[in-house]
């Protein structure tokens, strides 16, 4: 089902900062042989720095399409919600009926599931649409996936380009997921200016971080990763947005609806208060071990 998505993964951390490809190529890349492999294990996406090689698991790829489609409609649904007429007395905005009627709860379900073996697309699920058109709801979706697949790319690609290895102490284990981490979160930004490219940007590397959370809370926290609360703080720290940043603001409504949906949310007046706000629920839901 994700098949033709594997094919199209190579070309994912050169469209998200297409004004770093050179670099990327010359500097990353280099002359040498690097290799990507399909994997038909649970979800998962991991690099063999030594062999030059990084591995996408077909689950994986199934899992993070199914999470960047609830991201993308969740999204949609709460960013008109919110700027529609409210009822006298309606202080929060519920979103629960038309997430439901586009299957976000069930997408959701299917890709946590992912997380323990890898398992056939539910008949009752509509299919990833492989070539939408960009200006359509699956096209958009599809733009999401690629984005937060970039992150997930780039990380791995940082284990292969620093030669990282799987052999060492736990302390040095993690330190080198934080340095991939960062060079993942550098790459898509650093370049990114100011305006909506930034905003989209941020917006896939939190779809991407969104995932990190939902391995945690299915499988559990590894010992040679950080925990996703720090991975997330790390990556926040960069996002460097406005106020009113409408990726915060998309990000926000993403987290809250995923990740803490039953939590009643104060007012805010700004995108920024909105994502330190839901920040803040995601620390006490995901403590750090």
């Amino acid at each position: 089902m994700t098949d033709p998505f594997f094919r199209y993964a190579a070309r994912t951390p050169f469209n998200i900062a297409p004004e770093r490809g050179g670099e990327l190529a010359e500097d990353i890349f280099g002359s040498g042989k690097w290799d990507l492999r399909p994997s038909e294990t649970a979800a998962n996406f991991y690099a063999v720095p030594a062999d030059k090689a990084i591995y996408l698991s077909y689950a994986g790829l199934a899992s993070l399409w199914c999470i960047a489609y609830a991201a993308f409609h969740v999204a949609d649904i709460s960013s008109r919600a919110q700027r529609a007429p409210r009822q006298a007395g309606e202080a929060e905005i519920n979103i629960a009926d038309e997430c439901a009627a586009r299957k976000v709860p069930d997408y959701i379900a299917y890709a946590k599931a992912l997380f323990r073996a890898d398992r056939d697309w539910p008949d009752d699920l509509p299919p990833p649409p492989i070539t939408p058109e960009f200006d359509t709801p699956e096209g958009r979706v599809n733009n999401v996936f690629f984005g937060a697949l970039s992150w997930i790319m780039l990380h791995e690609i940082a284990h292969v380009h620093h030669g990282d290895v799987k052999f060492l102490p736990k302390d040095l284990l993690v330190k080198q997921e934080y340095r991939a981490d960062a060079f993942a979160t550098r790459w898509i930004l650093d370049g990114a200016g100011n305006g909506l490219q930034r905003e989209f940007r941020v917006l896939t590397i939190v779809v991407a971080l969104t995932w990190l959370f939902f391995f945690e809370q299915t499988i559990g926290a590894g010992n040679d990763h950080p925990a996703a609360i720090l991975r997330f703080r790390e990556a926040a720290d960069l996002f460097q947005t406005g106020s009113r940043s409408v990726g915060l603001e998309n990000a926000g409504y993403v987290l809250k609806a995923l990740l803490d949906p039953t939590t009643p949310a104060p007012q805010f007046d700004t995108s920024k208060e909105v994502f330190d706000w839901v920040s803040s629920r995601l620390e006490a839901l995901f403590p750090a071990r």
